[in-house]
């Protein structure tokens, strides 16, 4: 085939302002055999000569420029002609808007979607809003697809239910598929209608990351809008008629009358498609109107909405006992065997426990704070008995309870399952292993008794505590375990694993299976966490930590064949997206900037996975001179252990500030975490990360990028005086 395999069409209009983000975000994709052709309706800012500039450094860029204003529709079908014509012989094709933003790896994902499933005609990501501030909306990301459904009416029928157009318009499709769909009919709400004739062509496809940044300026839906911006020459009469019919119309003329898709749809089923659409669309278009009815009412006579919301009470509460027939034969099958009815008092005793501890805690504060305000305890008696400890009082039950824990995991002589480890990658590093390494010590631990089970790879870290190691993405696909763990945040409020859930005990269950263990005794995360929350919480000084856990280097890394790749010397980084760093565009420009000043000097080699094994989101600059990339390398089960092997072997390490900014000195290595919102830090974890490498000789240091500007003025007038480099060099010994 010659030409590119995709080809992308951007229909442009007065948004020079985003621009130059939007054409920066599409150029740097990971997949680069594309085209992207632009068409500029008569704009009359500068986004003409913003798109020629980019045009004549990139010959992937086209642009045009129509000779009048057609409108968004007709601007919209040129742009697919035009793209199609520059090149002919393309696969693929995606519209793309003026103003959004687009992740480096949106491209190649959707293409190998497309290409790993025949059937599908349509494949778009999950994406977030940006407001017309710049911050990014946090709703919950929209999902829908239709794939697996073979039959036509059935895609037809869900795809008028649940489609989200404007989401998914922007997705990539095949081009045959788009031109037989009719690209975009004269009608109101066009794109809804496009996606129902492609519904009819094959299936729809949703790839699980967030790769579409869609900027949001205001109301979206508004048919008196859409018709001055569809048909600025003056409104034709038809586009008056409401768009349900219209579209009905439209799809009882071209499938039933003219035969268009004949005989693939016969021309009767066409007629019976025109009639169903028209059915379902009018049904929805009712139950918007009341919706919106509703909401209008509600606003101008509040005095209905509590009579309302009682009454849809009352309704919702008739439902649910109507259904105790069905959840009382629900408990007889769930609960009906013994071993079933053991684990529901495991349970309810693990639930009661906490609940009683929760109770007693109370009242228990309120006497030691009693005791403690007696004039001869204050003067007297708690300087004797605990003087350099007088504010890990509150700690002091837990650490009797963490101290028997211990003494009967040690005393069980059974096989001891360490984990499962489900939270974050920074929290493991800086107190969970540094914990285990005191409790292994302390209470004689015998490695060859040790089962540690985490996550991604993590094996390394572990290789001198433990004997055994067994990754959960080796039990479960990476999809499954998302899933159980979002839902365990949903239900504990957060990653932290304060207590022992139904999906440790599962995982407990498979590592017992994979090992050939029956009896075991487990070192669940809640030891350590109940424990540390009083540090973490600013109850407890920081002798608590200091004095159950052990900072010490990790094992060496032998990774000469991984690494063989890779540059002598370079730096290795990290960017990802998190509450302390969020996804701002001010935030995407300084992490690309940075990259490329370090690449000027000293080659660079990226520790994005390529994979969504968390909520993170990486940033990802695309390839460039002194670039390296690893994510070939990382699969689920060993992203972790390639990564901490690059860092070991660094000159430094550039990131966000938390997980791997934490793991450099623990290999020796010199640390950079950069933050921007430092309301989301906790001030308990900068301690600990500074004390960190003071005691592991190797510098971590975190930076607001505020403070960046700083750093480079100052480095730029030692640049100018002195030969060597900014990047320390670390001896070759100290990463071992």
């Amino acid at each position: 085939m010659s030409g590119p395999r995709v080809v992308i069409g951007a229909p442009m209009y007065n948004h020079a302002d985003d621009l130059l983000e939007t054409l920066e975000s599409l150029l740097i994709q990971s997949y680069r055999d594309f085209r992207l052709v632009c068409v500029d309706d008569q704009s009359t800012d500068a986004t003409g000569e913003i798109v020629l500039r980019y045009a004549a450094r990139d010959p992937r860029v086209v642009y045009t420029r129509n000779p009048s204003r057609l409108g968004m529709i007709d601007n919209w079908r040129l742009a697919f002609e035009v793209a199609l014509e520059d090149a002919p012989d393309a696969e693929y094709f995606a519209w793309a808007s003026d103003h959004d933003i687009w992740h480096p790896h949106w491209l190649a994902t959707l293409v190998a979607e497309l290409d790993a499933h025949p059937e599908a005609v349509l494949a778009y990501p999950r994406n977030r809003r940006i407001g017309p501030d710049g911050v990014m909306n946090d709703k919950r990301p929209w999902e829908f697809a239709t794939a697996g459904v073979d039959d036509r009416r059935a895609r037809f029928r869900r795809t008028m239910r649940h489609m989200s157009a404007g989401n998914m318009i922007y997705g990539l499709g095949r081009v045959g598929a788009i031109r037989r769909a009719g690209v975009f009919r004269h009608v109101l709400v066009p794109d809804r209608l496009l996606l129902m004739e492609l519904a009819l062509e094959g299936q729809f496809r949703q790839v699980p990351d967030i790769l579409w940044f869609r900027r949001w300026y205001g109301p979206i839906f508004s048919l008196h809008r859409q018709r001055l911006a569809f048909f600025p020459n003056g409104r034709p009469f038809y586009s008056f008629v409401p768009w349900w019919i219209s579209h009905a119309t439209v799809l009882t003329w071209t499938l039933g009358v003219r035969g268009e898709r004949s005989p693939g749809i016969s021309r009767w089923a066409g007629l019976r498609l025109g009639g169903r659409y028209l059915r379902l669309a009018g049904r929805l278009h009712l139950r918007q109107e009341l919706r919106q009815l509703r909401l209008d009412l509600f606003e101008h006579a509040t005095f209905l909405k509590p009579i309302y919301l009682r009454a849809r009470g009352y309704y919702r509460g008739f439902r649910r006992r109507s259904t105790i027939g069905r959840l009382r034969a629900r408990w007889h099958k769930w609960f009906g065997n013994a071993e079933r009815r053991q684990k529901l008092v495991q349970r309810t005793r693990r639930k009661a426990g906490k609940a009683a501890s929760e109770a007693i805690a109370p009242p228990g504060r309120f006497f030691l704070r009693a005791v403690r305000s007696l004039p001869l305890m204050q003067s007297r008696i708690i300087p004797w008995l605990v003087r350099q400890e007088i504010e890990e009082v509150p700690a002091g039950r837990e650490v009797g309870l963490m101290r028997r824990e211990l003494r009967r995991v040690a005393q069980s002589g059974k096989p001891i399952i360490v984990g499962p480890w489900l939270s974050e990658v920074g929290f493991e590093v800086l107190y969970w292993i540094p914990f285990l390494t005191w409790a292994v010590k302390e209470f004689e631990l015998s490695s060859d008794r040790l089962v540690v089970v985490s996550r991604g790879g993590a094996r390394a870290w572990y290789r001198d505590l433990a004997g055994h190691y067994v990754d959960i993405f080796d039990l479960m696909s990476v999809k499954q375990f998302r899933r159980r763990n979002e839902s365990r945040w949903q239900d504990g409020g957060n990653q932290k694993q304060m207590a022992v859930g139904d999906f440790d005990d599962r995982i407990v269950e498979l590592v017992k299976a994979r090992q050939g263990l029956n009896d075991v005794t487990v070192l669940h995360p809640a030891v350590m966490y109940r424990l540390l929350r009083y540090y973490w919480y600013e109850k407890g000084a920081i002798s608590l930590l200091q004095k159950h856990a052990v900072y010490r280097r990790m094992p060496a890394m032998d990774a000469a064949s991984m690494l063989k790749t890779l540059p002598k010397e370079y730096v290795a980084v990290r960017f990802y997206f998190r509450p302390s760093f969020p996804d701002t565009p001010e935030n995407r420009t300084l992490i690309a900037r940075l990259i490329r000043a370090l690449a000027r000097r000293t080659p660079v080699v990226l520790l994005n996975p390529g994979l969504s094994l968390d909520d993170h989101e990486d940033f990802d600059p695309g390839t460039g001179m002194g670039v390296h990339k690893l994510d070939h390398l990382m699969t689920p089960t060993t992203n972790l252990e390639v990564q901490s092997a690059v860092i070991a072997h660094a000159r430094a390490f550039v990131g966000t500030y938390g997980g791997l900014s934490y793991l450099g000195p623990f290999y020796g290595v010199p640390s950079i975490g950069l933050f921007s919102d430092e309301a989301e830090l906790v001030s308990t974890h900068l301690d600990v990360s500074r004390r960190l490498s003071r005691r592991l000789g190797a510098p971590l240091v975190t930076l607001d990028v505020r403070e960046l500007a700083m750093v480079e003025m100052l480095f730029d007038t030692l640049g100018r005086d002195i030969e060597t480099p900014i990047v320390p060099v670390i001896p070759a010994s100290s990463t071992s």
